[in-house]
């Protein structure tokens, strides 16, 4: 716990000597305009008072500073969606961020981000661990509310190609971190949407009113007993802090997260399913000999 409650007050150093800005959002669900996919994850909370969910929006990045997401596959994810079958869902074919200022389209090049997918040897944020990087986006730009952006392993073909998880499926384990790093000359936008309890109870929203699930809180560290989170940064330069240090709600005051607690970034991965997958299950070692 002890070791928690530091990593806690790094990122809160952090995030004071970036001088990284907060604004609360209301914002909706892309409800009828997704994409067809056969199963998603991710671990925001999406708490409709009655129909809008409040957001953190951070801004205030400087270039080349990294935040990720990890994501165990065969976690039961937020929002009624289920758990993937980790034996069978071994595709990444869409990543959907929520950016709450869309200055990327307006003034293209000057808040530039990239994508990139890596196989954790561990569950999310336990420990140094070795890192097998799969696939970078490339240059992209963010418009305003949620983006969808394909994970096409060959931008030639007119079709998608998603990307293949297999090799970072183990006996023991079927996780990948998500990063995203600012490598626009600017490097202050976008305004990445988190999940936001702490405005709701502000305002009167009774959670539990409208059909969502119960959002436990205040969560912690991801390393840290349940509730925690899985979203965090990463630091400047590649793996500077590691495992991450959480993104503390904008609203606590406590110098260690106690009051709300942690937020998690807006992001959600669409996996493809076939059944049934042709490969027999990795162990670490082999994983790593793939790309030595």
């Amino acid at each position: 716990m002890r070791f928690c409650l530091v990593l806690a007050l790094v990122l809160v150093l952090a995030t004071s000597a970036f001088a990284l800005e907060k604004k609360a959002y209301q914002m909706r669900e892309d409800f009828g305009t997704e994409p067809l996919y056969d199963c998603t994850l991710n671990y925001y909370y999406y708490i409709p008072c009655p129909t809008y969910s409040w957001f953190w929006a951070f801004t205030g990045w400087t270039p080349g500073e990294i935040i990720g997401h990890c994501f165990n596959i065969a976690d039961e994810g937020t929002g009624g969606s289920g758990n993937c079958d980790p034996a069978v869902c071994h595709e990444l074919e869409q990543l959907r961020i929520l950016d709450f200022a869309g200055y990327g389209t307006v003034y293209p090049g000057l808040f530039t981000i990239e994508f990139d997918v890596f196989c954790l040897q561990d569950e999310c944020c336990y420990g140094p661990q070795p890192i097998v990087h799969l696939w970078n986006s490339g240059p992209v730009e963010t418009g305003y509310a949620w983006n969808y952006f394909a994970v096409d392993t060959d931008p030639e073909t007119p079709e998608v190609d998603p990307l293949c998880l297999t090799p970072c499926w183990s006996v023991d384990n079927f996780s990948i971190l998500v990063t995203a790093t600012h490598t626009g000359p600017n490097g202050t936008y976008p305004a990445w949407g988190f999940d936001n309890i702490s405005t709701g109870i502000e305002t009167g929203c009774i959670m539990h009113d409208y059909g969502c699930l119960p959002a436990a809180y205040p969560r912690g560290w991801c390393g840290g007993p349940p509730p925690k989170v899985h979203s965090g940064y990463i630091g400047t330069y590649f793996f500077e802090y590691w495992p991450m240090p959480c993104f503390v709600d904008g609203r606590d005051t406590t110098p260690d997260g106690s009051q709300f607690g942690c937020i998690e970034l807006a992001w959600r991965i669409y996996l493809v399913c076939s059944y049934p997958i042709a490969t027999q299950p990795s162990t670490w070692g082999s994983i790593k000999s793939m790309y030595e």
